[in-house]
């Protein structure tokens, strides 16, 4: 049984879902195969109870993007991690709809990483740095 309205869909609502239940993280992670020894992931994500997993199928649908995986036995997730996804849609959206609480400062660090990882600055120790500089002060808020 579907709960939630179609309409509710459009940018505002999305802006206020996001604020309160999304997710923008920027991942380092070790891989040995890799030159530098690390690799950057960024990750778009929403996650809610397995009760909402249709809710999350309309992000799939609403962003064109991203997909939705079990989250644990309770909860599902909504990701984007593809970085063309990314650049193409999410980063573009909420630049045109900024988010209103503090979660657009980890938003505008997000954002940067992307710049960064497009100009493959993520793959010299000094771009790995930045990112790294860029994204952990934002982990304490």
């Amino acid at each position: 049984m579907t709960l939630f309205n179609d309409q509710i869909f459009n940018p505002s609502w999305v802006v206020g879902f996001v604020d309160g239940e999304g997710c923008f993280s920027v991942g380092v992670f070790k891989n040995q195969t890799l030159r530098l020894g690390y690799q950057v992931q960024l990750e778009f994500s929403i996650t809610q109870h397995r009760r909402d997993h249709e809710l999350l199928l309309q992000f799939v649908e609403f962003f064109g993007c991203g997909y939705v995986a079990p989250d644990g036995p309770l909860k599902f997730k909504y990701l984007v991690r593809d970085l063309s996804d990314l650049n193409r849609v999410i980063i573009p959206f909420f630049q045109s709809y900024p988010l209103r609480t503090v979660k657009q400062l980890d938003f505008n660090s997000f954002a940067s990483v992307a710049t960064m990882m497009n100009r493959k600055e993520h793959l010299t120790e000094q771009g790995l740095l930045g990112i790294q500089g860029l994204y952990e002060p934002q982990q304490n808020i």
